[in-house]
């Protein structure tokens, strides 16, 4: 993983996001803060600790050539219902050297686990990334 956690401020709100899965999906409905995070991360990625950080979005030219170029990046996709094409899928699936954030809602044809989907979650100023699907550990029998 590139980053297992990504950690700033931007006033009023403090921002933690944690990752647990090296494709992870943030969903939510329209106005929940995804575009806003993802404006907030163009200028994070300029700092060097989050250099790594690849932004890709509807305005970016040349997204399907230039996806396939990125090796060891933490790539953010936002609108990625319009940008992904089944070939941008399979990139993602399989080059392993790059760890992916997408604002998508349609997950068809990407490798995932319960780990992947993310929902934004804001409590008292703090934004972090909850998990949206919660698989119950099933219960062991005393013998």
């Amino acid at each position: 993983m590139i980053y297992n956690a990504i950690s700033f401020q931007a006033a009023p709100f403090s921002y933690t996001l944690e990752f647990f899965d090296r494709i992870t999906l943030v969903r939510g409905d329209s106005a929940s803060g995804k575009t806003y995070l993802y404006q907030l991360l163009e200028d994070l990625r300029l700092t060097e600790k989050y250099s790594a950080i690849k932004l890709y979005n509807y305005k970016t030219e040349d997204f399907h050539e230039n996806l396939k170029k990125c090796r060891e990046k933490f790539i953010v996709i936002d609108n990625g219902d319009l940008l992904l094409d089944d070939e941008d899928r399979r990139f993602i699936n399989f080059e392993f050297s790059n760890q992916y954030m997408l604002f998508l809602r349609n997950c068809d044809g990407l490798n995932l686990s319960a780990d992947s989907f993310m929902l934004l979650n804001e409590d008292n100023y703090t934004i972090s990334l909850k998990k949206e699907l919660v698989i119950p550990l099933k219960k062991q029998s005393v013998m």
